[in-house]
């Protein structure tokens, strides 16, 4: 792996280290009373879809891509913030996306062999 190549890989770190930076101290100042971010507190899962995307837009060394699980999660946190779809009802979907992922991670695995 060339310098440029691991430059370009770390940057989603970089990335994603400084929007959770920019979230825990916007959360704090707001908790403190120094900042009103209430109206905008709800959508904070972005913060976690945004990870996940982060991460997806970078394969590993071995073309892989993580992720998923990070962007699943933070859009059903999101639509539990705004009401559409309350985790208390939903959890059930948690088990579908493991067993999809558990079959997509031997699907892949098969056709490597193959």
């Amino acid at each position: 792996m060339t310098d440029r190549q691991r430059l370009r890989r770390n940057i989603g770190g970089l990335v994603c280290g400084l929007a959770i930076m920019l979230l825990g101290s916007v959360m704090f100042l707001d908790r403190a009373g120094m900042i009103d971010w209430f109206d905008y507190a709800m959508f904070w899962p972005i913060a976690i879809v945004t990870i996940g995307l982060v991460k997806l837009s970078q394969p590993l060394d071995n073309g892989r891509r993580e992720g998923g699980w990070w962007v699943f999660v933070g859009a059903a946190l999101l639509l539990n913030q705004v009401h559409v779809l309350r985790l208390r009802q939903a959890w059930p979907l948690f088990l579908v996306a493991l067993g999809v992922s558990i079959v997509w991670k031997e699907a892949r695995a098969r056709a490597r062999v193959e």
